[in-house]
């Protein structure tokens, strides 16, 4: 039986690493997901003025929180696998997971997220996977908290702490390291290597998307209501036509097809005009993108290295271009203030997000191909860039 509980110990341990760790190598775009259920609690508790409020004001702690919440789940992980004070980590995890139970759950019921975030970007659940999956081990841990004193560690306590100081530094230095530079592992579809444009279309053999469409008609004597196949209804039939009389139409789906990974790409120019074809598809060698998705919070530690960058790719015939979801009227003066001459185009803020977790960052690309990305902390020089990256 105790063998039987450390075997699931360790299951359970490798898990919470697992779970912890592609969140943890992109911190921000978990801090996106908790943003997401504060506005879905803010929205849902809208009777409730104070309450709703305060689940907006919490998206100012998003990002610490979902710092917080990934070192918690690697520590707990390692901290279980090498059986480090049992008691406290699996009454941690069972607390974590009632916690998390309910709140997917909660995702589930009002089905306002498509996507819990568990396993950031690696793995996508619906909401009803990730409900019945906390479930499952809720009831592994259930068991587990009962013999949690019994679990004996696998180290004497010198070499236990050792053991736990190691896991503690990992779990910390982790995500702190991708929040000042970028994910070491990018699940996005942006991410290095990938050609946006195929990203954006189907091949030939995708599975399409299958609806099915019903009619439905009253009887005009009787009042009764009927739904028919909109490719089986006996339309010839002259006796039914004059009997029947058609109310209204719906269509359910049959079949859900494949969806290309990219679907929300757009950029427009200052008059409004969509330039997405011009910068993906009419620049055929390398050109930079600098994607700020709100410039007045941007970072303006670059601001200098930036605008060295972009002035000597001018004298070289390299297009530039800025990304950002800042209205024009703002972008401007902030453009003027940093010297930045090169010219801006806009986003949806939520795609700018999703194509760097950095504000700005910066993006290489050879056509419509990824060829490198920076934190706003990396950026370096044209010639560094160009014997490094340039063929």
């Amino acid at each position: 039986m105790m063998a039987l509980a450390r075997v699931l110990v360790i299951l359970l341990g490798l898990f919470f690493i697992f779970s912890g760790f592609v969140k943890a190598v992109d911190p921000i775009g978990f801090g996106y997901k908790l943003d997401e259920y504060f506005d879905v609690f803010s929205e849902q508790t809208a009777a409730w003025p104070w309450i709703s409020s305060a689940f907006l004001w919490m998206k100012n702690l998003s990002l610490p929180l979902a710092v917080i919440l990934v070192v918690l789940e690697l520590l707990l992980g390692w901290m279980a696998i090498f059986f480090i004070r049992m008691p406290l980590v699996i009454t941690s995890m069972l607390l974590l997971m009632i916690f998390f139970t309910f709140l997917t759950g909660y995702a589930w019921y009002t089905n306002k997220i498509a996507d819990c975030g568990c396993f950031g970007d690696a793995i996508k659940l619906t909401p009803a996977q990730t409900f019945y999956k906390d479930v499952v081990l809720l009831v592994l841990l259930v068991p587990l908290f009962i013999v949690r004193r019994k679990l004996k560690p696998l180290f004497r306590p010198v070499l236990a702490n050792l053991v736990l100081l190691i896991g503690l530094f990992g779990s910390v230095y982790l995500p702190i390291y991708c929040l000042r530079h970028l994910p070491i592992i990018d699940f996005r579809p942006y991410k290095v290597g990938n050609n946006l444009r195929e990203q954006m279309t189907l091949p030939p053999d995708a599975k399409p998307t299958v609806y099915k469409t019903y009619l439905t008609y009253r009887n005009k004597e009787t009042g009764e209501i009927r739904d028919y196949p909109s490719d089986n209804f006996p339309w010839n039939d002259s006796v039914w036509v004059a009997t029947w009389e058609f109310v209204t139409s719906r269509s359910e789906l049959v079949q859900q097809g494949d969806q290309p990974r990219i679907t929300d790409f757009h950029v427009w120019d200052a008059s409004r005009n969509e330039v997405t074809q011009q910068i993906l598809d009419e620049r055929s060698g390398y050109h930079f993108w600098l994607v700020a998705y709100d410039l007045n919070k941007s970072s303006r530690k670059a601001a200098e290295r930036i605008r060295a960058l972009a002035a000597e790719c001018d004298r070289q015939g390299i297009p530039f271009i800025g990304l950002t979801a800042t209205p024009q009227e703002q972008t401007e003066p902030i453009r003027h203030e940093l010297q930045w001459a090169f010219p801006f185009y806009f986003a949806d803020a939520t795609v700018l997000k999703t194509i760097i977790r950095s504000n700005p960052g910066l993006v290489l690309l050879e056509g419509p191909v990824v060829r490198a990305m920076w934190h706003h902390n990396d950026i370096s020089d044209l010639e560094t860039i160009r014997k490094k990256y340039f063929k």
